[in-house]
């Protein structure tokens, strides 16, 4: 299980050393006492970004029509960005990917630079270096249909390390040839022509990965360079479900039982709190406070259907451990019913029960909506067109991405498998003799 979770509530409770009650001294800690949370973000700082740029035939349509069109100033435009942010590095990619030298992509503008015949971002993302912002400027199409291969790369490079991705969609004027459409037989292309008319523009993608802070300040650097009236869409997968999780650096605690806050271990990571008891045999409880406000372009996520959880660690070799005790710890969720998004949460248990005689004992407690709770934007199925066996040129619809929800739903179902996202974090611990 991750101790950083990205779709839940998370109450860690640090025991004190020394006590009342029990005795001079308590356990002896020699270190820091590990945080259970992913590095905290630190402040804005340079970083390298590497735009990698799909130069198969299918992305040569973005090219061919002036009026309207963000496609063609688009590496002006990244390159823009990128410098602000650090040192930017330009790729193109079809079933290799090959840096590019000086001014090279810049021809990205013009229909000649698209002469590749297989598109393989999983031949990206194998590329991709973690420590950087990636860029993938792409129409999300991934040669065999093999996105699932995709997502799964995702997943175990991005999302279970901590790290962000997100989905930028911008309609663009298109007239070109688009492939491997319907599934009957020989894959077929159809030749699609947007005009000047913005209902028919066809999307194209950036595929941004990296430290969640660096995703969100690329997103809003696009958002503030937007010009001109094209449609742009966006979607962040991450740890978190609101911008600003909440924990117990912030969140108000309401009402105590047999539990007061206590300063003798220092703990650095200030969204971990440390709390002393007062008697071992009486349960214990802390009440507590927070609001959910849904994170700036990110899913669904349905309150009604949120899943509380709680776990014990001790702490034994500097790592925390599980328990020996089997323990009556319980945590319960409510609305709060005079301020909307406000949820009430009691977390219950008895010392001598739930935790460890002698040693430094960790509760750590968890609210998530679960698979069911979080659902993709409404912008993603609007943009969708299924592949069906049968494609035919009147069915055909160019605006739309073949499979884009099945797609952008593999990814969302690998942030959740791997990153288990968040709502709020908190924090105590109890060392009794």
């Amino acid at each position: 299980m991750k101790w950083s979770s990205c779709l839940g509530l998370v109450l860690v409770f640090a025991a004190a050393i020394g006590l009342a009650g029990c005795g001079p001294s308590g356990p002896t800690v020699s270190g820091d006492i590990p945080s259970i949370f992913s590095k905290q973000q630190a402040e804005k700082q340079k970083t390298d970004v590497d735009v990698y740029w799909d130069a198969t035939y299918s992305m040569q349509g973005y090219t061919t029509i002036p009026e309207g069109n963000v496609y063609r100033s688009l590496p002006d435009s990244l390159e823009d960005i990128g410098n602000s942010m650090g040192q930017v590095k330009f790729f193109r990619f079809g079933e290799t990917v090959q840096p590019l030298e000086g001014r090279d992509h810049r021809k990205f503008s013009d229909p000649s630079a698209y002469n590749e015949t297989i598109t393989a971002i999983h031949t990206v993302l194998d590329t991709a270096d973690t420590s950087h912002l990636s860029i993938i400027v792409t129409d999300l199409f991934e040669s065999d249909a093999d996105w699932s291969n995709v997502a799964q790369k995702v997943k175990e490079k991005y999302f279970a390390n901590h790290l962000a991705a997100a989905i930028i969609g911008i309609k663009n004027p298109f007239n070109g040839d688009i492939f491997d459409v319907g599934f009957s037989g020989e894959a077929k292309k159809f030749n699609y022509n947007s005009g000047n008319d913005p209902a028919r523009y066809r999307p194209f993608y950036l595929l941004v990965l990296g430290q969640e802070d660096q995703v969100r300040d690329f997103i809003q650097r696009c958002k503030s360079k937007k010009s001109g009236d094209n449609d742009m869409r966006f979607l962040l997968l991450s740890e978190n479900l609101m911008d600003h999780p909440a924990d117990l650096s912030s969140m108000e605690i309401k009402d105590s039982k047999n539990i007061f806050g206590d300063e003798k271990l220092k703990l650095k990571d200030k969204r971990m709190k440390e709390f002393g008891i007062d008697k071992v045999g009486d349960p214990a409880h802390l009440v507590t406070s927070f609001q959910y406000k849904p994170a700036e372009d990110g899913c669904n996520v349905d309150v009604h259907k949120l899943v509380p959880k709680v776990e014990v660690k001790v702490l034994k070799d500097g790592e925390w451990q599980k328990p020996e005790a089997d323990g009556d710890c319980r945590l319960t969720i409510e609305p709060d019913p005079s301020q909307a998004g406000m949820f009430t949460l009691d977390l219950s248990f008895t010392p001598e029960k739930s935790l460890d005689s002698g040693q430094v004992n960790l509760v750590y407690a968890t609210v998530a909506p679960g698979p069911e709770g979080i659902s993709l934007p409404d912008w993603v199925k609007q943009w969708n067109m299924e592949n069906v066996s049968e494609m035919t040129a009147q069915q055909f619809d160019g605006s739309k991405t073949i499979n884009f929800s099945h797609l952008v739903e593999s990814l969302k179902d690998s942030a959740l498998s791997a990153a288990q996202p968040i709502m709020a974090n908190m924090a105590l611990v109890v060392s009794y003799e």
